[in-house]
């Protein structure tokens, strides 16, 4: 029975050691509070000076103001090259190419083609309608004979997007021609409403060769100089 009785109390004093052993381990290094201080703070000032406020409307390419001026005032339009490459990257390079020249033999080149830059019979209502319904049969780029498709993107892009990457190729890699505007966009888009194949060359040439110019685009406001208050005479007397 002494025997047993002994066997407990050196049970009960190894509990008690160990537990002292644990409340007598050293604390957390006041080092490693400090640093961890320090990176919660530089995060922290991170996170506000990248933040743009927690606004969801930070990175909407409707509302940046493309020109950098940082006047608080309203944002100025999206650039349409910027806007534009973004969606030929998007929807566009991986068929006609970062480069704009295609593929040989299976998709044309955008590069100083007649459809890209409206030459000859094809008018800028074509190259609207292709991006809108798709396009599909045989068809001739400078000089060379292509047979493939192009996908329609009226569906999935907006006025805005088909006007800007239009204006994108018309004016990247050597290529000039007017910006396409979205009023032009939407008004092609209206005219053929109705229309769920994709086209030909020859159902294209048939219809009339329209540019941008020719469709009525509202003229933007002139800024109005603000008004000045008259003048008052301040000689003593006056």
């Amino acid at each position: 029975m002494d025997e047993g009785f002994r066997e407990a109390e050196l049970a009960s004093t190894r509990d008690v050691t160990e537990m002292h052993a644990v409340t007598e381990r050293e604390p957390v290094s006041v080092w490693l509070i400090v640093l961890i201080m320090i990176l919660m703070f530089g995060g922290g000032m991170f996170l506000w000076a990248n933040s743009g406020g927690f606004e969801a409307n930070v990175y909407n390419a409707n509302a940046v103001s493309w020109s950098g001026a940082g006047s608080g005032g309203a944002a100025a339009p999206p650039d349409p090259m910027v806007v534009g490459k973004r969606v030929f990257t998007r929807t566009c390079a991986v068929c006609h190419q970062a480069s704009g020249l295609g593929v040989a033999g299976q998709f044309p080149p955008l590069v100083g083609s007649e459809w890209v830059l409206s030459e000859d019979w094809h008018g800028d209502n074509h190259i609207v309608s292709i991006v809108l319904d798709g396009f599909q049969g045989p068809v001739t780029v400078k000089g060379e004979a292509y047979n493939n498709a192009m996908a329609p993107w009226g569906a999935i892009l907006k006025d805005s997007e088909v006007a800007a990457v239009l204006t994108y190729v018309r004016n990247e890699w050597g290529n000039e021609a007017p910006a396409i505007t979205s009023e032009f966009v939407a008004e092609i888009r209206s005219q053929h409403a109705d229309r769920r194949d994709p086209w030909t060359q020859a159902e294209l040439q048939s219809i009339e060769r329209v540019q941008v110019d020719a469709v009525a685009v509202p003229a933007a406001e002139a800024p109005t100089a603000p008004e000045t208050a008259p003048a008052t005479d301040s000689t003593p007397g006056a």
